[in-house]
């Protein structure tokens, strides 16, 4: 998870030393809306280096230009202004000295390094057991993901010795059947004694062959209790914070921590269906009776596959509830005939999906209340409703946002008392 979403965790007095880190000439703000941007550069290397400090300084400026259009887009006046003021800010005070910046920044992450060590410490203290049982099991799901990524990986590796292995079977098999033809006695000797050596290969094989396709579906296991622990426990804890943010509570909602876990494991899983295609591979090239890849090669297919689509189903989420923009404090409180936004993210963040996936508002029609309230309101939804997910330059997310939509009422046909149902 990142620094800033950690901080946001800490209770208020260590707020409080975080707000005291930031002024006017390089507030809060700009942590909050580039914090994965800050965190992924090296700002103590750019401290030291003139060069790379006014790189780094023109980055930022074009980060905040970003943030503005997006601002812009949501009709959101008081942020535009706000981000313009930032941006004149920072080139008062550091266009000529961008390693002054640079500095600065590096000083508030290693201060900000303090406040989580001292919070941590406190903790440890005065025992908030809640806390700790919160960590300790982000910290059981990284090593998790860690352990599915290291077992894909030794698979990996194991192909690539069985693929060697099968090479060299195959060619001395072959070898074998052109002396075969030969007659004499030597020769004879020659070939028993290499007859036996191929069936020991042969023995070989198949115990790697065995080792690989048992060790894929232990792989396979794992996921599955991974993604039950992400999908049933981590995600809902998820919404849960974020129905509490949106009706007024902490804005502790990040989704960074979640789209790791979410884009590791289904890289993972991607990983292991490309194996799944090798083994195939090798065995249209050489098979035998109670071959295990043969035996085993169906039901991994359709596990991996399985898996693989029950972490992208489940992986859209609605990042920013429908919200108007001249009330950014009050989501899923909208008015007919004035525009809101709404923002889609997939949490399986993975490259060939950019661009790829359509995604479209709607309302659902399968609600009980449709049928057993009374006055039951129906709507359409005006705009441009339908959008392409794509790659965010800010912070890697592949999303997807709408800005312009609008709630028209549908009236009953016939309803003269202008009721309106769903």
């Amino acid at each position: 998870m990142t620094q800033w979403f950690q901080l946001q965790q800490l209770e208020s007095k260590y707020l409080e030393q975080v707000g005291q880190l930031y002024d006017d000439n390089f507030p809060m703000e700009i942590r909050q809306y580039l914090s994965q941007w800050i965190e992924s550069h090296d700002w103590e290397l750019a401290a030291t280096n003139v060069s790379l400090a006014t790189v780094r300084f023109h980055n930022l400026l074009a980060q905040l230009d970003d943030q503005y259009s997006r601002f812009a887009l949501e009709s959101n006046f008081l942020m535009q202004h706000n981000i313009r003021k930032i941006k004149r800010n920072l080139q008062d005070h550091f266009q000529e000295d961008p390693v002054h910046m640079a500095m600065i920044i590096c000083s508030f992450l290693r201060e900000e390094q303090k406040i989580l060590a001292a919070a941590e410490k406190t903790e440890d203290k005065v025992g908030n057991a809640q806390t700790n049982v919160v960590v300790e099991k982000q910290k059981e799901l990284d090593h998790k993901v860690r352990d599915i990524k290291n077992k894909v990986q030794e698979i990996e590796l194991k192909i690539k010795s069985l693929e060697d292995l099968q090479d060299e079977h195959d060619f001395k098999y072959k070898t074998l059947q052109s002396r075969e033809h030969e007659a004499n006695g030597t020769t004879q000797r020659e070939i028993k004694h290499e007859e036996m050596l191929i069936r020991e290969m042969f023995i070989k094989l198949n115990m790697k062959r065995e080792e690989v396709v048992r060790q894929m579906a232990d792989v396979l296991n794992m996921v599955e209790q991974v993604q039950y622990t992400l999908i049933s426990e981590e995600l809902p804890e998820w919404k849960r914070r974020h129905q509490i943010a949106c009706i007024g509570g902490p804005p502790n909602a990040c989704l960074d921590q979640l789209q790791t876990w979410f884009t590791a494991v289904a890289e993972s899983l991607q990983q292991v269906r490309q194996q799944l295609k090798k083994l195939l591979e090798l065995e249209q090239k050489y098979t035998y009776d109670n071959d295990p890849i043969t035996q085993k090669k169906s039901f991994l297919e359709d596990r991996a596959l399985s898996l693989f689509r029950g972490f992208i189903m489940s992986s859209f989420v609605v990042e920013r509830q429908p919200c108007m923009p001249t009330h950014p404090q009050r989501p899923l409180v909208l008015k007919t005939g004035v525009q809101f936004t709404v923002r889609l993210r997939l949490l399986v963040k993975l490259q060939e999906f950019n661009y790829q996936l359509k995604v479209k508002v709607s309302f659902d029609k399968d609600v009980t209340e449709r049928n057993t309230l009374k006055g039951f309101r129906k709507f359409n939804i005006l705009g441009t409703n339908t959008k392409v997910m794509n790659m965010e330059e800010s912070n890697g997310s592949l999303a997807a946002e709408f800005r312009h939509l609008q709630l028209k009422e549908q009236k009953a046909a016939g309803n003269r008392t202008n009721e309106v149902r769903s």
